[in-house]
């Protein structure tokens, strides 16, 4: 048995401390042993009583007496120095004190503060120059609202100094998975999201979802939490094989994507009308024009609404008004759906999200970083229709923008 130093204080009192130094490798312990070692020595405390000490060993497992006799072996191997009182007669240990709690930690695998906040500031550091580097990629690749999304997202982990290091890292990985599952045109419901960043189905907690819904427009990014549906609104009359659906004595209707998808006959309107604002879209269906066909536009459509407009093109053609928000993704949607009629060889314009509703609004939403980078690739554009470039040229020499639901 090592020697053990005393060290006197008062009549009643000592200090006991292995007479060698502290050890560079850990104990022998059992299952039950290291669970209560690693409770004794979590955290930041220099000493601890024997009180709490035999509280949290009973906790993991360990009885009292097994306690005892770690605690004797820690004294042994000259992990501690331990303060002992005269009581009856006898020498009963108080408190203890650890020798070198930083040496132990580690050979434990407990990380200590400064540790965990270095760790943590790594793992933020790199995140942020992901996301720089993502920024950075050929613009027109790239959604603007999501590198808002992601930037805010970043910054409110960043702000949270109470997230555990294993939750920060988690949420880290689902903004870089996010990213990933737009970056490469992916769409599906809830669970495929959570099958492509973790490979379960289910592997996505409560908490986990509500945290990306407060920070994400989800929908907006392919991951449904039901089937995807189109809304319309007019005098059609869609056809599956003989099985007809009339929609005019309706206000507006939605209809799964994939239901649209094969449709196989559907009456020409004299005019397609696509409107971003859901209000605005309501709206004009209770005062809609005879041989007007409207369309709600989901903000930044998805890949499979996008081909379900191809397919309602190649049943119906007819030319395009295209309303969305007087500000850079307004222009940007826009100009993405309109493609869709050049692809078919039909006309389409801008409608009602021109320099005139822009200029009599009194909306003074500013610009951001995103939006102005935006709106430098939009003017770079040849094909930016000549009827948006007066309106990008005035949000960018006035920095500012607006929704319109302030005028349609």
């Amino acid at each position: 048995m090592s020697a053990l130093l005393e060290t006197p204080h008062g009549r009643d009192q000592h200090d006991l401390v292995a007479a060698h130094a502290v050890p560079d490798s850990l104990l022998l312990l059992d299952k039950e042993e290291r669970a209560a070692l690693e409770r004794w020595a979590r955290g930041e405390a220099g000493s601890r009583s024997r009180d709490a000490m035999l509280k949290e060993a009973q906790s993991v497992g360990l009885g009292i007496e097994r306690a005892e006799r770690l605690c004797q072996r820690l004294l042994q191997e000259g992990w501690i120095s331990r303060r002992e009182e005269l009581k009856g007669g006898n020498w009963l240990w108080k408190t203890i004190a650890w020798r070198d709690l930083r040496r132990l930690q580690g050979l434990l695998g407990i990380t200590h503060a400064e540790q965990r906040k270095q760790a943590r500031q790594a793992m933020l550091e790199q995140a942020w120059q992901w996301l720089h580097e993502r920024g950075n990629v050929q613009q027109t690749l790239l959604d603007p609202d999501l590198l808002d999304e992601l930037t805010l997202a970043l910054k409110a982990l960043e702000e949270d100094k109470s997230l555990r290091a294993d939750v920060l890292e988690a949420r880290l990985g689902l903004l870089r998975a996010l990213a990933a599952w737009h970056d490469s045109g992916q769409q599906g419901l809830r669970r495929n999201f959570a099958l492509y960043a973790r490979d379960l189905t289910k592997s996505l907690s409560a908490s986990e979802w509500r945290w990306l819904d407060a920070l994400f427009d989800l929908e907006r990014l392919n991951i449904a939490s039901f089937a995807q549906v189109g809304w319309l609104s007019g005098d059609l009359v869609f056809s599956w094989q003989g099985r007809r659906l009339e929609l005019a004595p309706l206000q507006c209707i939605g209809l799964p994507l994939d239901d649209l998808l094969v449709a196989d006959a559907l009456t020409a309107p004299r005019q397609w009308w696509l409107i971003e604002n859901r209000t605005s879209f309501e709206l004009q269906a209770r005062q809609r024009q005879a041989g007007v066909a409207l369309l709600w536009m989901p903000g930044r459509p998805s890949s499979a609404w996008l081909a379900t407009v191809s397919h309602l093109l190649q049943l119906a053609p007819a030319p395009a008004w295209i309303s969305a928000d007087a500000d850079p993704a307004g222009v940007d949607i826009a100009c993405t759906v309109g493609s869709r009629w050049e692809q078919a060889g039909l006309a389409w314009e801008p409608y009602q999200m021109g320099l005139a509703q822009w200029q009599s609004t009194t909306q003074r939403w500013p610009l951001n970083a995103h939006d102005r980078r935006l709106l430098g690739v939009l003017l770079a554009r040849p094909s930016l229709p000549a009827s948006l470039r007066p309106l990008c040229e005035a949000m960018q020499t006035e920095g500012r923008k607006a929704e319109q639901e302030a005028w349609l």
